[in-house]
């Protein structure tokens, strides 16, 4: 029921999406807010949901748009059931905030595999990189992505590489601008670079602990697939899929660094896990193994609720 339910892109399925990024929000992280219902609560929240809500569209729509996976809504199904899964991540506002702009450089990037526009590309996806970086320093690390991306393209320039530092120094020229303005100081600078902390002590919670293992497993199970497939795509897709990997790798970097470990630093991997994911089981030849992944992608959240 679910293989072929979400083995089709239609208008309902994100409907249910973001109905389910709705519950989630608000019956995961809402009643962790004080004063949740008052005004100006309840408007940011609001927002922060959608927010969430525009994050799923974007990803469906990098997805498709450089054909990640067949014509389906896998990736998202499983992007919204692993977010609402660690519901603190809705409680980060400023993860949140990072990683949507990483996935709109990561637009960018996916689409430097065409010879268009390349120099816009660059410039836009370190744009987006930088402003990610605002919220969350070690989004930062998307920028080794960015020069991966110029070492690929078939055709490169020495002018290509110069592109990411002008991006780079126009927004923190602006940062630093708005942070006079308002601040009259520089000490925000010093701030923005964190410590980066290994205490793991949150992932003793089971409701952190348990989607962080289940995540790892399907990225266990998937990977090697993805691995091999690489040689058989054709020369188009090959560069893409290759980004993909190396963004996951990133991404786990960018998670571990993080100045403080409380479940929702995973957010980082989620998007290019579900990606990966997906691939893999949109391939499943058995029908009753493929019906019976998703079940537990669907149900996970559901049973945490009730630990």
């Amino acid at each position: 029921m679910l293989t072929s339910f979400f083995g089709k892109s239609k208008p309902i399925n994100f409907v249910i999406f973001g109905a389910v990024i709705f519950l989630g929000y608000v019956f995961g992280a809402l009643v962790q807010v004080e004063n949740a219902l008052n005004l100006s609560q309840l408007l940011i929240n609001f927002f922060f949901i959608g927010w969430a809500i525009f994050a799923i569209f974007l990803l469906d729509f990098i997805v498709r748009k450089n054909d990640l996976t067949y014509k389906n809504t896998y990736t998202v199904l499983l992007f919204t059931c692993f977010l609402i899964t660690l519901p603190v991540i809705f409680l980060d506002r400023n993860i949140l905030f990072a990683n949507v702009f990483l996935l709109m450089a990561f637009r960018r990037l996916a689409s430097l595999s065409s010879e268009k526009n390349t120099e816009r590309k660059i410039l836009d996806a370190s744009l987006w990189i930088t402003v990610a970086a605002l919220f969350y320093f070690w989004s930062i690390l998307f920028f080794v992505l960015l020069f991966f991306s110029i070492v690929q393209k078939p055709e490169t320039n020495h002018r290509l590489f110069i592109i990411p530092f002008i991006g780079f120094i126009a927004i923190f020229i602006l940062s630093v601008s708005f942070h006079l303005l308002m601040d009259d100081s520089f000490l925000w600078i010093t701030e923005w670079i964190p410590s980066i902390s290994l205490d793991f002590s949150a992932y003793n919670n089971i409701k952190i602990l348990l989607p962080a293992a289940i995540m790892g497993t399907f990225l266990v199970w998937s990977l090697p697939f993805r691995l091999v497939k690489i040689a058989s795509l054709s020369k188009k897709e090959k560069p893409n899929a290759i980004l993909l990997l190396v963004t996951l790798a990133v991404c786990v970097f960018i998670a571990l660094l993080s100045p403080q470990k409380t479940g929702s630093e995973l957010f980082f991997i989620i998007a290019p896990l579900s990606v990966i994911v997906a691939n893999y089981i949109e391939n499943i030849q058995e029908f009753r193994f493929k019906e019976g992944l998703l079940w537990l992608i669907v149900l996970l959240p559901v049973a945490l609720l009730f630990i």
